[in-house]
């Protein structure tokens, strides 16, 4: 059986005074000193043995000597359980460890695996999947929040594209199937000039209809992507007189009064790309013309209020029935459609009007009541103003 601690009290002449445990059999080295601390190793009766002395005093006065031993067995039987327990424990931890980790990063990571599984679940036929998750307003939450934004705008790209393959091929049914009907009365038998004349007039009229379409999708499209376009500065004033002076006789041929109202000595100048408001204005003047009764009013009035130039264009025409205000500048919006048809529009020249606007930084608003007319009215940031050109 191992054998534990001792230990020896000497007095100040180094005689034995007290022992404890084993002490009484183990003789002290003679070499031993017994003034200083000592911390060393010695043998007796076959047993190694580690020992501390430490001398005891009170002021300048020796009081004796205390000297502590422990088997050195039993100080290594130690060390091995302590060796055997860390040996056993560090694997534990550190099992434990690499488990928690992979909870906790599992845990962390599961937005992301929620994202990765929506999006592998997102296509163009389903552009539905979003992720429904309850996360807190981090980098995490806020990626997932990003996340739903972008498949919602794709989702209404997507629903805006289909929407316009469905309108564009309802808009070309009808002029083609009406080009296939003259091509198979002309083939069905013969027929003199003046009859085959007539029939490829009316089928260039559908063909002209058909082009025209595709130019107007065309322009709807470069507007819509934003190509970019050189800015400068565009007299406003000058290119609305222009276009009035040039569409009068349209106007008089309908019996309309067209007439552009500009505060005295108001010169403006706006930033823009010219070709595109000129359509712009001349699109909205030509709508206002078309939809105006013989008798009435086309007015094209010009100010400035603050940093914005305000171009209103008002008719005496109608009117818009007020459920259709919302939905005036879609993309082949008709509020009536046989009256729209007659007039050959395919419910393009406000989106573009709208797309042209909003390519300058501007707006557009709609005002109409049935029986009233309607009103125009474009909003575009302003440019540089001379001095003597500021309204008084």
């Amino acid at each position: 059986r191992g054998r534990g601690m001792m230990a020896w009290v000497l007095n100040p002449a180094g005689e034995l005074v007290l022992t404890i445990g084993e002490a009484a059999n183990i003789p002290l080295p003679a070499e031993l000193p017994l003034t200083e601390q000592t911390l060393d190793m010695f043998s007796a009766n076959e047993l190694a043995l580690r020992l501390y002395a430490m001398p005891l005093s009170e002021g300048a006065q020796t009081l004796g000597t205390i000297i502590v031993a422990i088997p050195l067995a039993e100080s290594q039987a130690f060390l091995r359980q302590i060796a055997l327990g860390l040996v056993i424990t560090i694997p534990v931890v550190l099992l434990l460890s690499v488990a928690g980790g992979f909870i906790l990063a599992g845990r962390a990571l599961s937005p992301i695996t929620a994202i990765t599984e929506t999006a592998r679940q997102v296509s163009a036929a389903d552009m539905t999947q979003r992720l429904d998750l309850a996360l807190p307003d981090d980098e995490v939450g806020q990626l997932a929040a990003t996340f739903n934004d972008m498949l919602e705008r794709l989702e209404r790209s997507f629903r805006r594209e289909r929407q316009l393959t469905a309108d564009v091929s309802h808009e070309l049914r009808t002029p083609l199937g009406l080009l296939k009907t003259q091509l198979s009365l002309a083939r069905a038998r013969p027929r003199d000039a003046a009859t085959l004349l007539g029939m490829m007039a009316d089928m260039e009229g559908d063909v002209d209809r058909m082009t025209h379409l595709v130019e107007q999708l065309l322009t709807l499209t470069r507007l819509e992507q934003r190509e970019a376009r050189s800015a400068a500065p565009v007299g406003l004033d000058d290119m609305l007189g222009e276009l009035v002076r040039q569409l009068k006789p349209l106007a008089e041929g309908a019996n309309v009064v067209l007439s552009l109202v500009i505060p005295e000595k108001l010169n403006l100048t706006i930033p823009g790309d010219a070709a595109s408001l000129r359509r712009l204005f001349s699109n909205l003047i030509e709508n206002g013309l078309k939809y105006t009764p013989a008798g009435g009013h086309v007015t094209v009035t010009v100010n400035r209020l603050w940093q914005e130039v305000t171009v209103t264009i008002a008719d005496t025409g109608p009117g818009i029935a007020r459920e259709h205000l919302p939905h005036l500048f879609e993309r082949f919006y008709r509020p009536d459609e046989a009256r729209s048809r007659d007039r050959g529009g395919f419910g393009l020249g406000l989106a573009i009007a709208r797309a042209i606007v909003e390519a300058h930084n501007g707006r557009i608003e709609v005002e109409s009541e049935l029986g009233q007319g309607t009103r125009l009215i474009v909003y575009l940031p302003a440019g540089a103003v001379t001095a003597a050109s500021e309204p008084s």
